[in-house]
């Protein structure tokens, strides 16, 4: 379901024109002695409140990244994975697709990877220095038009969450750069939203609209040249068919809802006034607590990982 918060926001990841990209770095593993850190929501706080508070990051943006925290359980999967999957004797190498303001790189650095990050257009404009100097190669990267600015077989892991959505535009390209750029036996995980899920169903139902808000498509961005909310959600069986379509082995495709500790989390945190939207949140996490563990596909995101086989 269209979500206006994300979109106000949403990844500028489309067809304008951009500069010629950087010559391609090669990341090589180092050896580590240390397992990396468990993440926590206090620790994603952490990062949040320093991008946020960082002088060189425009104003009306610190809010927007403090409230991120809201839905930073779908960050904290992320970390976990890799942190369940990553190899004993590397360091984890992980590039983040459509970053933003680069928590998920930054966070993933201070736990024990090695972290690079890419996004296009206001986004690396306002964030690319603050992120790079925490530690995050973080480069620009029209997608609809360049390729990944990175060698192949760069990366362990490769997260593309929150953005195929946003494109304007066939995502197999990027799958198959993401695919390039993974080592043999390295893992994409991507997070977008469940066109199929039950909170639209219900809307169709009842003659509501599953697109975004009409007056955010219709006044809001007005002005913009290419549309920055969702351009097309996709069902399930779609995203498990599309990386199959672009040489990945699906470890798994199943629907998730957000999960509700991060939801207490935030609204522990500074004065947030009750909503009428904190209210349905609440209502639709507490069902996702219910049909995730079943399996059922009425939840309101779809969270998958594909793996580039090991060359034959």
């Amino acid at each position: 379901m269209a979500q206006v918060a994300d979109d106000a926001a949403a990844h500028l990841i489309c067809s304008q024109s951009s500069d010629k990209p950087r010559a391609p770095i090669v990341y090589n593993s180092a050896s580590y002695t240390m397992p990396l850190s468990p993440p926590t929501l206090d620790g994603l706080e952490s990062v949040l409140e320093s991008v946020a508070g960082d002088a060189r990051i425009p104003p009306n943006f610190a809010d927007w990244i403090r409230q991120s925290l809201r839905y930073g359980g779908r960050k904290i999967r992320i970390l976990r994975y890799i942190r369940t999957h990553a190899g004993e004797k590397q360091t984890p190498r992980l590039l983040d697709v459509g970053a933003q303001f680069g928590a998920l790189a930054i966070y993933a650095g201070r736990l024990g990877c090695r972290a690079a990050a890419v996004d296009y257009g206001l986004y690396a404009t306002a964030f690319r220095e603050a992120v790079a100097d925490r530690g995050v190669d973080y480069r620009e990267c029209d997608l609809a038009r360049q390729p990944l600015p990175f060698a192949d077989n760069s990366f362990d892991f490769v997260a593309y969450t929150d953005v195929i959505e946003h494109h304007a535009f066939s995502p197999k390209r990027v799958l198959s750069e993401i695919h390039r750029v993974l080592v043999p036996g390295g893992r994409v995980i991507l997070a977008t939203p469940n066109h199929a899920s039950i909170y639209n169903r219900i809307k169709m139902f009842f003659g509501g609209s599953v697109n975004d808000e009409f007056d955010y498509f219709f006044n809001t961005t007005a002005d913009a040249e290419t549309y920055p909310g969702h351009h097309r959600e996709f069902t399930r069986a779609e995203i498990k068919a599309a990386l199959e379509r672009t040489d990945f082995r699906v470890l798994e495709c199943r629907v998730i809802d957000d999960d509700m500790e991060s939801l207490r989390n935030y609204r522990r945190r500074g004065s947030h006034g009750k909503s009428v939207s904190d209210s349905r949140d609440f209502i639709s996490r507490a069902l996702g607590e219910i049909w995730t563990p079943l399996h059922l596909p009425f939840g309101r995101w779809i969270w998958a990982a594909g793996e580039k086989p090991a060359a034959k």
